[in-house]
């Protein structure tokens, strides 16, 4: 990557950070070489129905709305820490590198299912994006519009605030999302395929019900597509995330 005088007094002054640990980089990186190394990242084929690597599946294939889901990180560690830094403000350039990561797991995800018009994301409600400063989701859809050149869709409409889904326990958390989205645009969606996109992949609740309000509304196809995947312990019904 060629970096011009104007972006190295910039990096004099603002020095390009590792999107995960936060670390000073060489500006022609992303990540730290420590966080290149880890082995959360997914590539090749994934199961659809989880997100995992096929070789980590752990999913008993429970029924979403969505038609495959793919992820580019597994959620742990200085993943988990990067994404929750970028979430309450922190490193904004994250969101470049979350989008260029996404991109790449599509194109390897969803060899059968390239054609897509357009890119869908879980919204928040004016109140949330207030708290935080910024909407993080549409942040990372807008970068991952411009990198698949895929037009994005603004037609989802949060209708209020619930509980967060990480305090909420594994098998409540399709209740919490019930009802809770809406779209202020069908007349878009009718006959048209979504690739809908969310920060983190917990249970699917969320991504599922905002497939759902797609599916009702008519559209062909929803693939659903996140930056991480919590992988859940074999032995227990969900990991816990602090």
């Amino acid at each position: 990557m060629r970096v011009t005088l104007w972006e190295r007094l910039l990096l004099i002054l603002f020095p390009k950070r590792c999107a995960f640990c936060n670390k000073v980089i060489r500006p022609d990186r992303d990540l730290c070489a420590d966080c290149a190394a880890l082995e959360s990242k997914i590539s090749g084929q994934c199961c659809l129905h989880c997100g995992l690597p096929e070789t980590r599946c752990q999913c008993r294939k429970h029924a979403h709305f969505y038609d495959g889901i793919a992820a580019a990180y597994v959620y742990s560690g200085e993943v988990q820490r990067g994404i929750l830094r970028y979430k309450d403000g922190g490193n904004r350039r994250t969101a470049d590198f979350m989008a260029q990561e996404m991109a790449r797991r599509f194109r390897e995800a969803y060899t059968d299912k390239r054609h897509i018009d357009y890119i869908a994301y879980v919204p928040h409600t004016d109140a949330e994006v207030r708290r935080r400063g910024f909407d993080q989701n549409l942040e990372i859809a807008q970068k991952l519009s411009a990198e698949l050149r895929i037009p994005l869709f603004h037609g989802f409409v949060k209708l209020y605030e619930i509980a967060p889904q990480k305090a909420v326990s594994f098998m409540y958390k399709r209740g919490n999302t019930a009802g809770v989205f809406d779209i202020t645009a069908p007349n878009l969606v009718a006959g048209k395929r979504f690739l809908l996109c969310d920060d983190i992949l917990t249970s699917g609740s969320t991504l599922g019900e905002c497939a759902k309000m797609l599916k009702l509304y008519d559209a062909e196809q929803v693939c659903a597509l996140t930056f991480a995947v919590v992988e859940r312990d074999r032995k227990r019904n969900e990991r816990k995330i602090k």
